[in-house]
């Protein structure tokens, strides 16, 4: 057995670099939803445009978290951020697309290849948070 943190580390370059993208989008996520939060507390309720513009946002926003081809051998889950666990039937998983391609390592023919879907399933879910903080910009 290796230990998975050293092994992420080295392969994905310096320490932590792999996962610099979804960490990154991560904060500009907070910083929307703080924003948005914000104008939430200033919203013309009097105002039914204004109203639907937000109520728009939010729809958007847990729309943005969907993947249409959904997660790798599980296409009919499709949430990005929370689906029930593939290892545990009794618990749910934050990120399981990077969770479960982390888990498969262990019995993985050719490792390289696996640490290739941890990457990709990080570079989705950056993606996924980049997008779902870009549906909670202030509309023009």
């Amino acid at each position: 057995m290796f230990d998975v943190d050293v092994y992420l580390m080295f392969s994905m370059g310096c320490v932590g670099g792999g996962l610099d993208s979804l960490f990154s989008a991560v904060e500009n996520f907070t910083t929307a939803a703080k924003d948005f939060h914000d104008r939430l507390q200033h919203l013309d309720t009097t105002n039914p445009l204004k109203v639907r513009m937000a109520n728009d946002q939010m729809m958007y926003l847990e729309r943005s978290f969907v993947d249409p081809l959904g997660l790798p051998g599980r296409p009919f889950y499709r949430h990005i951020i929370f689906a029930p666990s593939s290892h545990n039937k009794y618990a749910g998983e934050s990120f399981p697309g990077i969770y479960d391609a982390m888990f498969d390592i262990q019995n993985a023919q050719d490792v390289p290849k696996a640490w290739e879907e941890v990457k990709r399933q990080i570079s989705i879910a950056a993606f996924t948070v980049h997008a779902a903080a870009m549906t909670l910009n202030s509309p023009a």
